[in-house]
């Protein structure tokens, strides 16, 4: 097991395993820095060192649940690959509680498709002489689309979990994983104990952005099974994802673990991040043992948004590493946090791709832009780019599991009625071309098409109207699950589609590294548990994507929108609430020193509204002539 094992207990450690030893339920709130996933860890290890007789003896596991993937294998291999515990995302847990369950999930899926056809039919029946015959036409397609499905579903056997749905071939989506298992554990008993019994201890780890139907089904499983321990590790003031649960309430019985310590920031960083709380919940940091003494700093530099914000950041490093005396602020090592920036764009060379899914875009692009959960990038960063640069690399494993976990060609039914050797042969052709793609500097249209063609990637649906325009029979509509139907917003998601397929294949590379933070910069929205010793926030409005998030409403800069307002009177999140969460998670990134770079329309004015927030002390708020030389 790893060294987390081996740490010593917290107040909130010793709590938790009593919780555990009684069976009880319970929420951690553990904030930046404070070690919650070594406290998830230390009771897993727990819950083996003490319950592993019965657990073998009645063949159960305790289950942990994770956001991501990464986290998934980072946990497991910290409990040291126990087979008393079960790690696994949301999705692949819930796929597993109910897959065996084929008739229940052929009843919803039916369920599913009738009431699809019924909203599309009372759409269509709300058309007025101005809907557009584009939006017309897309409705009465995905009409016949289900219309398909309903008379194909009566001859699907098995329905399985893939990366894109249809009904007809048995094939469930995400989406359908996420609706349609909570909804069953909600009206089923059974299914209930059946996973209470599998599982007696459950913990969902990133708490805060799991959907609320999941929390409500797993809390109905505690309802009904009093032997059942559910746990939550999270904290709601990183709730970043808009999907999030966020805060999540208690239940009788159930115990309220709060983890104050903060082991990664020095003591002018916790203050900050201290102070951009007391907004909110009031969860007030201390630093642990290891960081009391590290002092570090913490400034913001409020600058003009003008047209020289490279040569700013650049100003603001020289500052620092004259007054610090430090010169690694003048490299690279300097981590800057960003969301999605055109700066980082062009120096990372894939602007040509951040201006087809942000210029006169759709919400949905720029929105999936900030963490590569656009769908149009999906392929590339989950199998092409992986693909060709494990081929590259001569990497034959890496290139057989990834074709083994994302290819349709690996899967067991393509090799029942052929040649092996041949098979695999055709297959090895194919990963071969696609690399030529690269060699050649095509463009990314050209990839889609050849993974289409090659059926060497199930491709997302969504690409089919692009690709066979014509085909009407197969086509999906472009804007589908893409939010509200309208003529301009089709006409946005086509032009952007358009402007992607034109790009060069190359600048892929330039995206990933900046999503995978293998570049200087980072996305706000992708920093979420990690941390770097020096670390530059840029809040820039001009720059962000959308007007859910805005730094100058945050500040007092600007005015609330009418909806802020509505919002906070009736209680819920706004824009500001949303802001000060982003800049909590990535002020807390920094181990030692944080700088905040504001760019402004009106810094002089901006300079009064921040001293207002008393987030930073007055003698660090520095102005554009401060940092002159």
């Amino acid at each position: 097991m790893s060294s987390r094992i081996n740490k010593p207990d917290t107040a909130a450690d010793i709590q938790l395993k009593q919780c555990l030893d009684r069976a009880q339920s319970f929420i951690m709130i553990a904030g930046a820095g404070s070690g919650k996933t070594t406290s998830l860890v230390k009771a897993l290890s727990h819950i083996v060192v003490t319950r592993s007789a019965d657990l073998r003896k009645w063949g159960q596991k305790v289950a942990c649940i994770t956001y991501t993937e990464i986290a998934a294998k980072e946990i497991w291999n910290d409990v040291g690959n126990n087979p008393l515990v079960h790690v696994s995302t949301i999705h692949s847990f819930l796929w597993s509680v109910i897959s065996p369950f084929q008739k229940d999930i052929k009843k919803w899926v039916i369920a599913k498709i009738a009431s699809e056809i019924d909203k599309l039919e009372a759409a269509a029946a709300a058309f007025t002489p101005r809907t557009g015959q584009n939006t017309r036409d897309t409705n009465n397609r995905k009409i016949q689309k289900f219309r398909e499905s309903q008379e194909n579903i009566a001859g699907v056997r098995h329905f399985i979990y893939g990366t894109g749905r249809d009904f007809s071939k048995g094939i469930l989506g995400h989406d359908d994983i996420i609706t349609m298992v909570p909804q069953l554990l909600v009206e089923k008993p059974l299914l209930r104990s059946i996973v209470a019994q599998s599982y007696p201890v459950v913990f969902i780890d990133e708490s805060q952005d799991t959907f609320p139907d999941v929390v409500a089904a797993f809390k109905a499983v505690t309802s009904s099974n009093p032997k059942f321990c559910l746990g939550f590790f999270g904290d709601p003031m990183q709730k970043i994802y808009l999907t999030g649960v966020g805060d999540i309430p208690l239940e009788d019985g159930w115990v309220r673990i709060a983890k104050p310590e903060n082991f990664r920031c020095s003591t002018s960083v916790i203050n900050t991040i201290n102070r951009i709380r007391s907004e909110a919940d009031g969860l007030e940091q201390v630093p642990g043992a290891n960081n009391r003494n590290k002092v570090g700093s913490s400034k913001i530099f409020i600058l003009p948004a003008d047209q020289q914000r490279t040569e700013r950041l650049s100003q603001v490093k020289q500052f620092i590493a004259r007054t610090h005396n430090d010169p690694v602020w003048n490299s690279e090592n300097v981590k800057l946090l960003v969301i999605v920036h055109r700066m980082a764009a062009t120096r990372l060379n894939f602007g040509q791709i951040y201006s087809a899914m942000h210029d006169n875009a759709p919400q949905v692009f720029k929105d999936g832009l900030l963490d590569g959960t656009a769908w149009p990038l999906k392929p590339f960063l989950n199998f092409v780019l992986p693909l060709v640069e494990a081929w590259r690399g001569k990497k034959n494993f890496d290139v057989v599991e990834i074709l083994r976990e994302k290819s349709p060609l690996f899967d067991k039914d393509q090799f029942k009625n052929e040649d092996v050797a041949a098979h695999l042969g055709s297959i090895k052709a194919k990963v071969e071309e696609l690399t030529a793609l690269f060699d050649e500097d095509d463009n990314i249209g050209s990839a889609i098409t050849f993974l289409k063609e090659s059926k060497l990637y199930a491709l997302d649906q969504k690409f089919v109207a692009f690709l066979t325009p014509q085909d009407e029979e197969n086509a999906v509509p472009a804007a589908q699950n893409e939010g509200e139907q309208n003529d301009d917003n089709d006409a946005m998601i086509k032009a952007s589609i358009e402007a992607l397929f034109d790009c060069p294949l190359q600048d892929l590379w330039g995206y990933r590294s900046y999503i995978d933070e293998q570049s200087p910069f980072a996305t706000q929205h992708g920093v979420k548990g990690t941390e770097y010793e020096r670390v530059i926030t840029i809040c820039d409005d001009d720059e962000g994507t959308h007007n859910l998030f805005s730094y100058d409403r945050y500040f007092g800069v600007a005015e609330l929108s009418d909806t802020d307002v509505r919002n906070a009177r009736a209680g819920k999140e706004n824009s500001v609430d949303r802001t000060r969460r982003l800049f909590y998670v990535c002020c807390s990134r920094a181990e030692t020193d944080l700088a905040v770079i504001y760019f402004v329309a009106n810094p002089d004015a901006a300079v009064e509204h921040v001293r207002n927030k008393t987030i930073f002390r007055d003698e660090d708020i520095f102005r554009l002539a401060d940092i002159q030389v």
